[in-house]
């Protein structure tokens, strides 16, 4: 992900602002926080149009839907 432009914050608030004003998908690393481009969804292994993004709210910190989150968290195990 060294090419992905990426936007990066100490706190969740913070990053979920900036999903809610620009879009992106919000991830967590370590203790802190980035949101990222569907490019940046495909370096992590992912498809970015996966419908169980819409299902979390394009949130993996605070995912509005725990199943959809669990499908997305086997698929990146798989991927890794």
């Amino acid at each position: 992900m060294d090419a992905i432009l990426n936007r990066w914050f100490t706190t969740y608030e913070e990053a979920r602002a900036s999903l809610d004003a620009e879009g992106g998908y919000l991830l967590p690393y370590r203790r802190q926080f980035f949101v990222t481009t569907r490019e940046g969804i495909r370096e992590l292994g992912l498809d970015p149009d996966d419908p169980d993004w819409a299902g979390i709210g394009w949130d993996w910190v605070r995912p509005l839907d725990a199943m959809a989150w669990e499908r997305l968290r086997e698929r990146r195990a798989i991927a890794r």
